[in-house]
């Protein structure tokens, strides 16, 4: 067992217990899973799997199936010949693997609530989710497997995080043609959550669902909603427009101010009551409307759902950082265990690095970024493959102070003067 008390003595704390039982216990999920041993290879599942999640992140633009080989054989030490390699890395074996381990790791992990805690007290939701999905191009000899729209071949990864602790709450892999609404989480597991999506995600049934369930929802209205104005709350508007369309009535009156309604959109079984709050673009020249169940100021909820942005630097960083967009293979299982490889990288990044903002202030924490987190574990990785394939307390010390040394380089510098969309929501809750 670690002695996590002398590692924290050694560093004067620098480091919070939290942070190295994470550590340890990345490292038991994945023995759980992949033999240490096997006799029929000189590299175990467990060296195999660690060695191929983290030999194909990386911040160069182009890598190929052999460069990974190459970057395996590195990391561990170990000659890897071609044939070997391709036949373990094109098994259904490894694809299961890394299935199981990303399972295991989104049940058994959980980071530190470090920011949000406030302002999930004062919107009385227990989580704020972001689901959202985005497409990866494939070689066009891919297209058998998974057909795109926009190009011959693609997936998409859809998926569900927790924006304030940065884990993955749900993921699912389909072909790039698969629409967004075909994909989504349980209801059930947003009671009490504040869930934000995009219009991709737009149904009458599936807000209705999520209220149903004790849930929130906050989302953009689509251009051509069919919703009638059942009260005026703030905005301006005249009486006469009750029982009018919210839409033909509010593009050519009230250009400025927040407007506050609530509408009916009446159904083929029932009758759906919506809170919807426009906000004028002074640009575009017209109101951006959003609907929500949220009881929460009408100002806080355009700031609100800026924090979608935060999936959409995710998914950068993933595309940059741990290579998601970097696929060069055709062979079905090879594509999947690279997604899943760069899905356990995230998770398991967002872990570590989050774990480690203990010790940042609380505008430093609120500046921190999905993306920088994926830039930054990349300068880390090659320690934690030692660490994860021997535990020995100098692995762990050297992955301790690698881990301390990067942490400020988790925020914004210029935080003071560029404030982040956590920062601007406690300021609009707190006025």
């Amino acid at each position: 067992m670690i002695d996590v008390v002398s590692i924290n003595e050694i560093y004067h704390e620098v480091i919070t217990v939290n942070t190295v039982n994470i550590l340890e216990n990345i490292r038991q999920c994945l023995v759980k899973i992949l033999p240490i041993k096997d006799g029929r290879t000189d590299s175990s599942p467990l060296e195999f799997v660690v060695a191929f999640i983290f030999s194909f992140i990386g911040d160069t633009k182009i890598l190929s199936i052999e460069g990974l080989r190459r970057g395996m054989m590195n990391n561990l030490s170990k000659p890897m010949s071609r044939s070997s390699f391709w036949e373990r890395l094109s098994r259904k074996r490894h694809l299961s693997f890394l299935e199981l381990i990303l399972s295991e790791l989104m049940k058994q992990l959980s980071a530190p609530l470090l920011i949000g805690d406030s302002i999930l007290k004062q919107l009385c939701v227990t989580e704020i989710c972001l689901v959202d999905s985005t497409s990866i191009k494939l070689p066009s000899w891919a297209s058998k497997f998974f057909p795109g729209t926009g190009s011959a071949a693609a997936v998409k990864w859809h998926t569900c995080i927790d924006v304030f602790s940065g884990m993955l709450r749900w993921s699912q892999i389909t072909s790039g043609r698969t629409h967004d609404r075909k994909c989504f989480p349980e209801i059930a597991s947003f009671i009490g959550k504040l869930l934000i999506m995009d219009l991709g995600y737009w149904d009458y049934g599936l807000l209705q669902d999520i209220e149903n369930a004790g849930g929130f929802y906050l989302s953009r209205l689509r251009n051509d909603a069919e919703i009638i104005i059942k009260e005026i709350v703030q905005g301006g508007l005249c009486k006469k427009f009750i029982d009018t369309s919210l839409l033909k009535v509010c593009g050519r009156t009230n250009r400025g101010g927040i407007i506050e309604v609530y509408c009916d959109h009446v159904g083929k079984e029932s009758i759906l009551r919506l809170r919807v709050i426009g906000f004028w673009n002074p640009i575009e020249l017209r109101y951006h409307w959003y609907v929500t169940n949220l009881n929460v100021v009408a100002s806080a909820i355009y700031t609100l759902y800026r924090l979608r942005w935060q999936i959409e630097l995710m998914f950068k960083g993933c595309k940059q950082s741990l290579r998601l967009d970097d696929i060069t293979s055709g062979n079905k299982n090879i594509i999947k265990s690279l997604l899943f490889g760069s899905l356990v990288a995230q998770l398991i990044s967002q872990t570590i690095l989050r774990s480690a903002m203990s010790k940042l202030s609380e505008e430093k924490k609120f500046a921190v970024s999905y993306q920088r987190i994926s830039n930054v574990f990349v300068n880390i990785s090659r320690h934690i493959v030692t660490f994860l394939l021997n535990n020995c307390k100098n692995n762990l010390d050297l992955l301790v102070i690698k881990i301390e040394l990067f942490t400020n380089e988790l925020f914004d510098p210029n935080y003071r003067n560029r404030k982040s969309s956590v920062a601007r929501i406690q300021e609009v809750l707190n006025a």
